[in-house]
């Protein structure tokens, strides 16, 4: 059964849809709320300081904020989907039934991965549709941008994977949310260019393994990007398989599967 990929493609396309459906049941928090919160962070930081220069000829500061919050948004949501839905079900002693399912490794843990990529892209789509009011529908490199917001989906989706699997609760999971995947967005260049950074800042910036995957996404929407454009095209399908391997390995092993 597990020579094959895709085993039975009936019962992945169940797991996956079951994944949709647990995100749209509840929509108000796992797609309303993270909209409003773009928002919020586009009205404030947009109105108030909309003037600002960004070092960057003929970009103005709302349109160098568009991407950084369609990204932070797919990550964000990319992450908790699976994340969450892991842990949810250890609560409910439902997950080690999984073992069970006839269906490959591949197909149990593409189905988690898969639910969370299609979330992070729909919030990162929404969330541009719901700037187009503000600074416009033009996108310099529409394929690009898709691509890698889809990209940084599936990245953060393999990693809820390997979260979910490792940790038992919700607050362990907020903990990554809030001390470590929040941080990292704030200075992965989601508000400011990581170039005006000075001290060891300015050099810390560039160890952040969100910052090439944001200023992907902002090359796509502008057409701009900072640092070296090639090893960020390498850097960033890499992360992908690492990510993937390691949510396919953790899941292999029974990791919080077998409780």
């Amino acid at each position: 059964m597990e020579m094959k990929l895709f085993y039975n493609r009936i019962g992945f396309a169940t797991l996956f849809r079951r994944e949709i459906d647990r995100f749209l049941k509840i929509y108000i928090q796992t797609m309303l709320a993270p909209l409003l919160s773009n928002m919020l962070f586009l009205g404030v930081f947009g109105a108030m300081i909309r003037t600002r220069g960004t070092g960057i000829s003929g970009i103005d500061y709302l349109h160098f904020l568009v991407p950084g919050l369609c990204g932070m948004g797919a990550i964000f949501s990319a992450f908790q989907n699976p994340s969450f839905s892991i842990v949810a079900q250890k609560y409910q002693d439902i997950l080690k039934d999984i073992n069970s399912y006839p269906i490959s490794i591949f197909e149990k843990v593409f189905s988690f991965i898969l639910g969370g990529t299609f979330r992070g892209v729909l919030i990162g789509l929404l969330t541009y549709i719901s700037t187009i009011c503000f600074t416009g529908y033009h996108i310099e490199n529409p394929g690009v941008f898709l691509l890698v917001l889809t990209v940084i989906s599936f990245i953060f989706a393999s990693l809820g994977v390997v979260t979910g699997l490792m940790l038992d609760t919700f607050e362990q999971v907020n903990f990554i949310l809030s001390i470590i995947l929040t941080p990292l967005a704030y200075f992965g260049g989601v508000f400011f260019e990581v170039t005006k950074l000075h001290g060891a800042f300015s050099f810390l910036v560039y160890l952040n393994p969100l910052f090439p995957l944001i200023n992907m996404l902002r090359y796509g929407y502008l057409g701009i990007y900072e640092g070296g454009l090639m090893i960020q095209l390498i850097y960033i399908p890499l992360l992908a398989v690492i990510s993937f391997g390691a949510a396919y390995a953790v899941f292999k092993k029974g990791i919080g599967l077998k409780s």
